[in-house]
């Protein structure tokens, strides 16, 4: 029994890093440029361990897409639910957002920059979470949105804008390093603030 227990823990871990290891390699080098060999070499594994406990690397990746999408989900329908008006459930959302995507920044690049274009499948499985967050957003955001000011926003444009806007910072942080060092630390109660209110109440407002 005491062997079983020793087994399953070292599988486990064997198992968690080779996902840490592909965390690194694809979001760094991208998912076509890692092979498995250098992803075994990474997670010190022997090759044959990514097939048994992901069937391939393509499987791998759809593990890693899922572990991302799904918190990010969950933390839509943690956040964005309640009774009270849209925007105070609107700034909860952007706030955990950005925390949420600081926290996971190797899988914020790997879900949102790095996509086989060539790759029926991959596409496929990302549709799939797409529609799911569409459906969240139609509901908890633009139907509340709608209803209170007037205003009809469907949800495939203010999905796509709420996500490629709260993620602008972490895919731009190599050049912006490099240009402004100081907007990529670690990021504050004050820049969440600011973002949110741009996000919310437009460019030209006379104060923020």
């Amino acid at each position: 029994m005491k062997e079983d227990v020793n087994l399953g823990k070292r599988e486990s871990e064997s198992r968690q890093r080779i996902i840490d290891a592909a965390l690194h390699l694809f979001s760094k080098k991208g998912f076509s440029a890692t092979g498995l060999r250098e992803l075994a070499r990474e997670a010190d594994v022997n090759v044959a361990m990514v097939s048994y406990f992901f069937g391939s690397k393509k499987g791998l990746l759809k593990e890693l897409l899922d572990h991302f999408f799904s918190g990010y989900l969950d933390l839509a329908r943690e956040t964005l639910s309640g009774d009270e008006p849209v925007e105070p459930r609107l700034r909860r959302f952007i706030a955990a957002a950005l925390t949420y995507f600081e926290n996971h920044r190797d899988a914020l690049l790997l879900a949102l920059a790095e996509i086989p274009r060539d790759d029926p499948d991959i596409i496929e499985h990302k549709i799939i979470w797409a529609k799911q967050m569409m459906a969240e957003f139609d509901q908890r955001l633009c139907q509340p949105i709608a209803h209170e000011h007037g205003r009809n926003i469907p949800p495939h444009i203010l999905g796509p804008l709420l996500t490629s806007t709260l993620s602008a910072r972490f895919l731009f942080a190599p050049i912006l390093q490099q240009v402004a060092p100081e907007p990529c630390a670690p990021i504050d109660s004050a820049t969440i603030e600011q973002l949110t209110d741009v996000l919310l109440h437009g460019l030209l407002r006379d104060e923020f």
